[in-house]
């Protein structure tokens, strides 16, 4: 049973095994390991486990390399495998899902799709992925770009293995095309229902892969930008159950996970570096999405994967340490865990327009929090608040007049101006004319029916402002 699960042991003394083992370290034990290497009265045993080929195995989780899935020994997928292996079995079981239903129906039957290559010719890939990799890549670190460029030659030379890739090019296009404005690719709704497809699709979605995290992240985002908010937030969360489901969250071998077409790769310091991209930035935007909604996150057990690293001209980095900055404990935080957070937040860099924005849609749900708390503001703590969000007016403007339309140049622009009328000091209330100035500029920009609702519900609630102000000072 130890050699079965890595453990180091020895019995103690020439003592015979008792029911109460005495557990100690003895050793290194695997990073992604909790329980630790015990030690039982008695034998002593310092052979080092015989590798296993079919999978890798610790004495927590056990990463399937053929199938590209994580698990840990306690589930009922594992079960059997692992009692085999403490039993020495000749054939253990195989990492398997045995029994787990009657078996009495069929399972679903394939999608049909049409081919992307019918829907984009590949030159007009190449002209919308200069836009995505422009706007979307240097936050957004999710793709490999020299895996990206491979695959698609491949795509479009007719190369069927990579049909699954094909969410992932769909996605990079409907991006890219987004921010193209008005110069976007005619078909892209259907651009964006194929990859929808291929998701959906149960020929892949039993079998997941790291191709269809970075395809559910680039949907995530797309929908963020365009669908309502319990859609967006739903996308992100699965995009964490998959990363869950093939083990991203933990810093394992990444030649135990399949990169592509379920065939292990070499070990690569940019392979291991890209898959904690992947996750951060999907972890980051789930993070962040429940926060300004209200909703739940989704939480992993144990994250054992390392920090992305910093590098020139990617800000994949700084947006991590921004959501890290959001209390773990969002629900019952006190005024003095969000105001830790909202000083935090405020002396992060603003190293990119669009980080601007996000340090305020933090700082305006860091408010929101406080205000429910019914917990008086500080001035300085106003001040902190006017300035992340005068910042991130600027940067909504600035980057809507590149027709950028990030969600985030509308919502925390008319979220800005509510939270200066419910502050309602003379501080806050000094940068309400400028703030709908913005606004109103932004939405004559953008013109759309959601801008014009905004702008017209920011208007409204200033005139209550004042008719409230008018009223108290008239019974004053």
């Amino acid at each position: 049973m130890c050699v079965a699960y890595g453990y180091v042991c020895h019995y103690i003394d020439g003592r015979v095994p008792s029911a109460s083992p005495q557990v100690q370290q003895v050793g290194e034990t695997s990073p992604d390991t909790e329980s630790r290497p015990f030690v039982l009265p008695g034998i002593h045993r310092n052979e080092q486990p015989q590798p296993i080929n079919t999978q890798n195995v610790t004495s927590q989780n056990i990463v399937d390399p053929t199938k590209s899935r994580y698990t840990i020994q306690h589930s009922a997928v594992a079960f059997p495998r692992c009692l085999g292996l403490e039993l020495r079995s000749t054939n253990p079981p195989r990492l398997h899902s045995f029994a787990w239903h009657c078996g009495i129906r069929p399972e679903e039957n394939p999608n049909s799709h049409v081919l992307l290559s019918d829907l984009v010719t590949k030159e007009e890939y190449y002209r919308i992925s200069k836009v995505y990799f422009s706007v979307v890549h240097p936050i957004f670190d999710v793709v490999n770009p020299e895996q990206l460029a491979k695959n698609v030659e491949k795509y479009w030379d007719g190369d069927v293995k990579t049909l699954e890739y094909g969410a992932v090019i769909a996605g990079v296009i409907a991006l890219g095309s987004f921010f193209m404005g008005s110069l976007g690719h005619p078909r892209e709704m259907d651009i964006v229902q194929y990859a929808k497809g291929i998701l959906d699709d149960p020929t892949f979605s039993r079998i997941p892969t790291v191709e269809q995290v970075s395809a559910w992240v680039l949907r995530t985002i797309y929908l963020r930008a365009t669908s309502r908010p319990h859609v967006a937030w739903l996308a992100s969360c699965v995009t964490i159950h998959l990363s869950e489901a093939i083990g991203l969250h933990h810093e394992i071998d990444r030649e135990d996970i399949a990169i592509s077409n379920n065939v292990p790769p070499k070990r690569t310091t940019v392979v291991s570096e890209h898959t904690r991209r992947l996750f951060w930035c999907a972890w980051s935007i789930n993070t962040i999405l429940s926060y300004d909604y209200g909703r739940s996150s989704v939480t992993l057990n144990r994250i054992t994967c390392k920090p992305v690293k910093e590098t020139d001209g990617n800000f994949t980095a700084h947006l991590v340490a921004l959501a890290h900055l959001i209390p773990q404990d969002s629900v019952n935080a006190n005024a003095a865990q969000l105001l830790q957070a909202l000083a935090a937040v405020h002396e992060s860099p603003n190293a990119h327009p669009f980080l601007s924005l996000t340090k305020g849609d933090i700082c305006l749900s860091l408010y929101r929090r406080l205000r429910l708390l019914n917990h008086i503001l500080d001035k300085n703590v106003v001040l902190q608040i006017i300035d992340i969000g005068n910042t991130a007016l600027s940067a909504a403007y600035a980057l809507v007049k590149l027709d950028q339309a990030w969600w985030n140049v509308l919502s925390t622009s008319f979220q800005y101006v509510c939270v200066l009328l419910a502050i309602d000091t003379p501080e806050s209330l000094s940068h309400v004319a400028t703030a709908m100035k913005t606004l109103d500029n932004i939405t004559q920009i953008l013109g759309t029916h959601i801008a014009f609702e905004a702008q017209k519900t920011a208007k409204l609630l200033l005139e209550d402002s004042m008719k409230k102000k008018k009223t108290r000072n008239s019974a004053a």
